[in-house]
């Protein structure tokens, strides 16, 4: 049920990245200025987001979600069948 800072570097990061917190929305991503770089006041703007804002407590919900219905999945035993329906859950 943790929520993610999600801050890609390089290789396929961004992707995932993207994927975390606009895909799934199980993390928030700090923003680059005009040179691509993450400055301070980004970063804590980003972590305050995460542990005091309803933002992080939401996605740390949806992490827990996520959590259960996977640990389920594995219950029912692993199959392709399985897997597709945690994907169509969410």
């Amino acid at each position: 049920g943790i929520p993610i800072i999600a801050w890609p570097l390089f290789a396929e990061q961004k992707m995932n990245a993207v994927l975390l917190s606009d895909g799934i929305k199980v993390a928030i991503r700090p923003k680059g200025n005009e040179n691509g770089l993450v400055e301070r006041e980004e970063i804590g703007e980003v972590v305050t987001r995460v542990i005091e804002a309803n933002e992080g407590r939401e996605l740390g919900e949806r992490m827990k979600e996520m959590k259960n219905s996977a640990y389920e999945t594995l219950q029912e035993g692993l199959s392709i069948e399985t897997l597709v329906k945690l994907v169509v859950r969410f």
